[in-house]
């Protein structure tokens, strides 16, 4: 998580705290307190190349080598997909670049 992100998240739960003491006293405070967690997305993105006989194979080769990419850096398959690919056609051949991106 970005730095400025935690920032912000203690300054809105500062917030939450001083407006609970404002309008309730102590208790409402800490109930304001539990409520304020917030779950931090991690998320990235991977880049691959491919060569393929069609336009299919070559997304799909291109694909699975940004998945391999992301699979190395420590994510599972169901927790990214394709975002964009890029074919183009060379000789008899098609090269693709695919770009993969994950969430957790």
């Amino acid at each position: 998580m970005i730095r400025t992100s935690m920032v912000r998240l203690r300054v809105t739960a500062v917030a939450l705290i001083a407006s609970a003491c404002l309008l309730g006293g102590a208790a409402s405070a800490q109930a304001a307190t539990a409520t304020a967690t917030v779950t931090a997305t991690e998320t990235a993105k991977f880049t691959g190349s491919g060569t393929g006989g069609t336009m299919g194979s070559a997304i799909e080769s291109a694909t699975n080598v940004a998945l391999s990419y992301a699979q190395a850096a420590g994510w599972q398959r169901s927790q990214c997909y394709r975002l964009a690919s890029d074919v183009r056609q060379s000789g008899g051949w098609f090269t693709a670049v695919s770009q993969v991106f994950c969430q957790r």
